[in-house]
């Protein structure tokens, strides 16, 4: 009975997340209700209450559902990790850094939806501020400890080129979820592999 309650309390979840990115994504963060989003999911304001005591807490599984799809796991100091990212910055080889990218941009259209309405929300709420930073640091993160394992470049120069690349790759992802700029994927790909190669790999 306990696992048959568990998996009807995910199921309820899972309805809650689905509605609130439909109108999240349509009406935007700010002027969606909790009641809206209670109704669109065919439950009651309680019941998304007892699930989600705060909107913040529903901006967490929306983050859990961007890690699940880039499979990114918990790590020894509980940050999230993706260990593919890790590899491909300490290999340093530019064929590799393309292939990484071309198969996080074939992803955008599933987990990029979560990460606008998160940057939206981040705007409106400092806790859900602090969880999108939080998240950006650990991708930094996994770039940085890439580059430490690769022996590449000066250790004080690690966290800022982190920084340039994600910020990079972030920039480019959301030109296809806001501006939709579809015809230009190949190029841009290549452009930014090709940026990501200089800044945290080759030293010549």
């Amino acid at each position: 009975m306990s696992s048959l309650r568990e998996a009807q309390k995910q199921l309820t979840r899972d309805v809650i997340i689905d509605r609130a990115l439909e109108l999240f994504t349509q009406k935007g963060y700010a002027a969606t209700t909790i009641d809206e989003i209670a109704v669109a999911a065919g439950t009651t304001r309680a019941t998304f209450y007892a699930h989600y005591p705060s909107r913040a807490d529903l901006m967490r599984d929306f983050m859990a559902r961007v890690n699940a799809v880039l499979d990114r796991a918990d790590g020894p100091d509980r940050a999230t990790t993706a260990v593919e990212l890790v590899d491909v910055v300490r290999g340093g080889r530019l064929p590799d850094i393309l292939a990484w990218l071309e198969s996080r941009s074939a992803l955008w259209p599933v987990f990029r939806p979560y990460l606008d309405v998160l940057d939206e929300a981040a705007a409106v709420d400092r806790e859900v501020r602090d969880l999108v930073r939080g998240w950006h640091e650990e991708v930094i993160a996994d770039i940085v400890r890439g580059m430490q394992l690769a022996g590449s470049f000066s250790e004080e120069t690690h966290h800022i080129r982190g920084t340039l690349a994600f910020t990079q790759l972030d920039y480019v992802a959301t030109l296809w979820t806001r501006r939709k700029l579809e015809p230009h994927r190949e190029h841009a790909l290549e452009l930014l592999a090709d940026s990501w190669y200089h800044l945290l790999c080759d030293e010549g």
